[in-house]
């Protein structure tokens, strides 16, 4: 009597991939509190804002559904059946660009905020835009050649592909957070209230770019130690989580901000000529309270609920 076919060792693979879909299920449940929390604090935020919040956080939701079809299929649906694994996964292969695109929309978003800060510095903006879209490409390009091949592992002939992809995303986040952090510096006062806030909204950019950075970073380093197995797709279902709870943060975190300073309700702001802050009255009290971008001025997205 032949004895059954042996199941290859899963732990570096698709047990990977289910320990993947359980953090990036984590960062969607957070992206839903942070989405929840957006629409009832800012109802009168312009409908592009609302828009682009509903449009992340379906993106998100449709690659959780994605990724989380990859585990079923091949663990349950499957199970016993060795041959399964000799079979690409075309869910893997979409993936990519589904996290390619709000990627690539939140990316806008803050150089969006880099270029009013930056005073229209279009070198500047055009060589970081160059570097998002260039990641977009690669990302793209891998989705095609991956659903093209009929190999499983066609991933491991794009090495180069992969690590220009990550390192050029890191990279590309880091200046982001570094230009946002020193236009910012820039705009500070000699009110302690200014100060605050400012820093404040150092902090929020900073940990935003650097857990987007670092979490690319992982994924080159778990391509280039493990390439053959899937734990640097597993770092990778979590990324564009990252953009698009960062992109909730930015716009929750002036809710905070304007309690801190106690000017929840009718500020009248004036904006500053010389630098990227604006000021904001409160019963003859004048203090900077943040930056023009976190007003979001002239679009009416200062007013909260």
């Amino acid at each position: 009597m032949s004895s059954p076919p042996e199941l290859p060792d899963l732990r570096d693979t698709f047990g990977a991939i289910y320990i993947g879909v359980l953090f990036a299920a984590f960062f969607q449940g957070i992206l839903t509190v942070q989405a929840y929390i957006y629409y009832e604090s800012f109802p009168y935020d312009p409908w592009f804002l609302k828009t682009l919040v509903a449009v992340v956080w379906t993106l998100d939701l449709i690659h959780l559904g994605v990724i989380g079809s990859i585990p079923w299929n091949f663990l349950v649906v499957h199970w016993g059946n060795p041959s399964i694994f000799l079979k690409k996964s075309v869910e893997l292969c979409v993936h990519i660009i589904l996290v390619a695109a709000p990627t690539l929309i939140c990316q806008g978003f803050f150089l969006h905020r880099l270029w009013r800060f930056s005073k229209k510095n279009w070198t500047l903006i055009g060589t970081l835009t160059l570097g998002s879209v260039t990641v977009f490409i690669l990302d793209f390009y891998l989705t095609v050649n991956t659903l093209s091949s009929e190999d499983p592992n066609a991933y491991q002939h794009d090495t180069a592909e992969i690590v220009s992809m990550f390192s050029i995303g890191a990279i590309t986040d880091l200046v982001i957070a570094l230009a946002l952090v020193w236009y910012l510096q820039r705009g500070a006062t000699g009110f302690d209230s200014t100060n605050f806030v400012v820093t404040r909204i150092i902090q929020y950019t900073v940990a935003t770019g650097l857990c987007s950075s670092l979490l690319a970073v992982a994924c080159v380093i778990a391509n280039v130690v493990k390439p053959q197995s899937f734990v640097f797709m597993a770092l990778h279902f979590s990324l564009g989580r990252m953009y698009t709870n960062a992109l909730l943060a930015t716009l929750n975190s002036r809710r905070n901000l304007r309690l801190a300073l106690g000017t929840k309700e009718n500020l009248n702001t004036t904006v500053s000529t010389s630098a990227p802050v604006f000021f904001v009255s409160n019963q003859g009290t004048t203090a900077t309270a943040a930056t023009e971008e976190y007003s979001l001025e002239g679009t009416r997205g200062g007013k909260m609920a």
